[in-house]
């Protein structure tokens, strides 16, 4: 084979192998990792609140490595939680009640959002997907709870025990905690 042909072939074949191979799969593992608090772009307040859940809960359950992240807008967010690319969300609740708008909007969607709320920060609330594994939201949950001391605007336990639409498992979590 002559010289030329062979470099002509490799070329054609190297961008092809070198795209093959992305990094994307990895981001998956990454989710799975870290307890990830999704929050909006569009919200100023729930970002630099995520963070501080974050050393919250990286204080009481360090292997729960938690790390906010943020979507460009609520769009965004309601098809990462929908997807169930995402387990925990930081949102106000004005943001809650659109996102239950964009489901209702969205019925021929096979995907449909299935969140409860864990805990309530003041006007924000932290969610957790439905079909998350309790005892783990009861950690997380009791995690939050015991910060709540010095958390700011975090409701008591007593309070947040209220909520009717509450996670089995944090409502396990802050019956035990009282």
């Amino acid at each position: 084979m002559n010289r030329r042909k062979f470099l002509a072939i490799l070329a054609v074949i190297m961008p092809s192998t070198a795209i093959a191979h992305s990094p994307w799969g990895q981001f998956q593992v990454y989710r799975q990792k870290h307890l990830l608090i999704l929050t909006s772009r569009e919200d100023e307040e729930s970002y630099p609140y995520s963070k501080l859940l974050a050393v919250a809960l990286n204080r009481e359950q360090p292997n729960a490595s938690a790390r906010p992240a943020r979507a460009i807008n609520l769009k965004r967010v309601y098809n990462l939680l929908r997807t169930k690319q995402f387990t925990f969300t930081l949102l106000p609740r004005n943001h809650l009640e659109l996102l239950e708008a964009m489901d209702l909007d969205n019925t021929k969607s096979q995907y449909r959002l299935d969140l409860s709320p864990i805990y309530t920060f003041g006007d924000l609330v932290f969610l957790v997907q439905n079909d998350f594994d309790t005892n783990l939201v009861r950690i997380v949950t009791h995690a939050l709870a015991e910060s709540a001391i010095w958390l700011p605007d975090a409701d008591s336990p007593l309070d947040v025990l209220a909520n009717k639409k509450l996670h089995p498992g944090a409502y396990e979590a802050l019956e035990k905690f009282n």
